[in-house]
């Protein structure tokens, strides 16, 4: 158990990626098998025996769907586990996981700026629809930083003076300083960790190997060394024999 903050225990295995996906992943899926449509739709009169298109499903029928799609992209984020057979795959996610904080900063930066000039926009007088508000306008930022604004609504921007200055510093901001400062700290945060995680790459897939181990009987593990043999001598040669312990390979 750890204390967060001293106070709130919270069990260990909840940092771990892996553990922490598949309770997420158990728990999505129990919600899914009680609002699964075919289930729902067993009391109901329909010309099919498994049918998920009924009256009774219709109320639950997009929760289900939200469900599915969170547990479909559990299921893939939990196979990244498989890395571990390929030490560059391996490496390569490690690297990942340590320059993910840079990308936090990132948003973090982005999604203040998105407040400060939804803030500051809405404030003005104009009579635009896209920025009628702090909520819009912050929607409407957010889509410009993402290049996803339609261009045709640019137009209306351009006619009011002081909101098209305003965006045109946010999209300095973002296009020229941000993203270059992300992509700085991404180069420089990736010439840091990189040379060291091979090294843990090693290290996690030892702690696998480990942890698989721990939870094998002792009457297999013993069947497993009786039938390796470690006792026979190996043969180095014809008429060589070497010493015992080894695996014969050649």
């Amino acid at each position: 158990m750890t204390k967060v903050a001293g106070l709130l225990p919270v069990p260990d295995y909840l940092f771990n990626f892996q553990q922490f996906g598949s309770l997420v992943l158990t728990i999505c899926l129990i919600l899914m098998l009680a609002l699964e449509p075919i289930v729902h739709c067993l009391s109901a009169e329909t010309d099919k025996l498994f049918s998920s298109l009924c009256n009774a499903s219709e109320d639950i029928i997009y929760a289900y769907s939200i469900l599915s799609a969170v547990a479909m992209l559990l299921y893939w984020l939990l196979l990244t586990d498989l890395s571990v057979f390929s030490m560059r795959f391996s490496a390569f996610l490690l690297v990942i996981s340590r320059v993910a904080s840079e990308v936090g900063l990132f948003l973090g930066a982005l999604i203040y700026l998105i407040a400060a000039f939804a803030g500051a926009i809405s404030s003005l007088k104009q009579n635009l629809k896209d920025f009628a508000g702090m909520h819009w306008s912050a929607l409407s930022l957010w889509e410009i930083a993402l290049g996803i604004y339609p261009s045709s609504h640019f137009s209306s921007v351009i006619q009011t003076e002081f909101v098209m200055i305003a965006v045109s510093l946010f999209v300095i901001m973002i296009g020229i300083f941000l993203l270059n400062l992300l992509i700085a700290q991404l180069n420089g945060a990736y010439q840091v960790v990189y040379e060291d995680m091979v090294g843990y790459a090693r290290l996690n897939r030892a702690q696998i190997i480990v942890t698989t181990l721990e939870q094998v009987s002792q009457k297999r593990w013993f069947h497993f060394l009786q039938n390796q043999k470690f006792e026979e001598r190996l043969e180095f040669g014809e008429g060589d024999i070497g010493l015992p312990g080894g695996l014969q390979v050649t």
